[in-house]
């Protein structure tokens, strides 16, 4: 199953689940406005947890909460009308919206690579579960292609580890770092962006409708959050931005690069 057509579904029955809960509770005398809104808003965090991830899965979860405590300010500012059943319904209800945003798009993150996994074992790194080169660069000939076409704009962040890092490291060792690396980097992007490691140790994450001003304060926090992840100094981690109109050359030279060595063995060794 393509991860699109998941989305699909998830999205499908958690908008039916909704109705199917809200035609319900109208049957029983109505949930009140207050908490039809909080179940739209559970919906809203869903869609966006799914489709974007867990980071904006996790602000739109903050979002909502923040908008349902505001609802419910004359309730909590009532003695009267404040009870205890009432503080647990409302926690249970904010940490609904906190389980669908930040749990189910962590989740769905990792369904989208579990699914290309199950799909075709070539487009996966055995090492970092995220896409290999081959898939990588497929995905950077396609993206090249609708900005040709129809200028759709991309950028492109080329993240590169030094092999200092995990020179003393046994094999284990330097996989789980691998992993710890391309975890962070899968988390912390949208969904719709393209997280790959080459055969030559090196990251890449590709930003779809991002133009090179947005994608180099994206290289700047990843390169960021990849330092601390492995605790390494900044000369030991470098990032490069390349963006889709300002580096239509060296793209073209580096995805002709990756197509040339698709048919090479992918090295399972560190940086190398």
């Amino acid at each position: 199953m393509k991860y699109s057509r998941f989305e699909q579904l998830v999205i499908g029955v958690g908008g039916l689940a909704i109705l199917g809960s809200l035609a319900l509770s109208l049957q029983s005398g109505g949930p009140g406005l207050v908490e039809a809104v909080a179940q739209l808003l559970l919906f809203v965090v869903l869609v966006v947890a799914v489709h974007w991830g867990r980071r904006a899965g996790m602000y739109a979860a903050i979002g909502a909460s923040l908008v349902y405590i505001a609802l419910r300010v004359p309730v909590l500012s009532s003695s009267e009308n404040l009870t205890v059943e009432g503080l647990i319904f409302m926690v249970t209800r904010i940490a609904a919206f906190g389980l669908v945003g930040i749990v189910g798009g962590e989740a769905c993150s990792r369904i989208k690579y579990v699914f290309a996994r199950f799909d075709d074992s070539n487009t996966i790194d055995d090492w970092s579960r995220v896409y290999n080169q081959r898939y990588a660069s497929h995905a950077i000939e396609q993206a090249r292609a609708r900005y040709a076409r129809y200028g759709e704009p991309f950028s492109l962040v080329m993240l590169t580890l030094s092999p200092a890092i995990a020179a003393e490291m046994t094999p284990q060792r330097q996989r789980s770092l691998v992993r710890a690396v391309a975890n962070y980097l899968r988390d912390d992007v949208r969904m719709v962006d393209e997280v790959g490691r080459l055969d030559d140790g090196r990251f890449v994450v590709l930003l779809p409708h991002t133009p090179r001003e947005g994608g180099e304060i994206v290289t700047a926090r990843l390169a960021a959050g990849v330092r601390q992840t492995v605790g390494a100094k900044a000369e030991s981690v470098t990032a490069a931005c390349m963006g889709a109109a300002e580096d239509t050359v060296a793209l073209a030279s580096l995805n002709a690069e990756l197509l040339g060595d698709e048919d090479s063995d992918p090295r399972e060794t560190y940086g190398t």
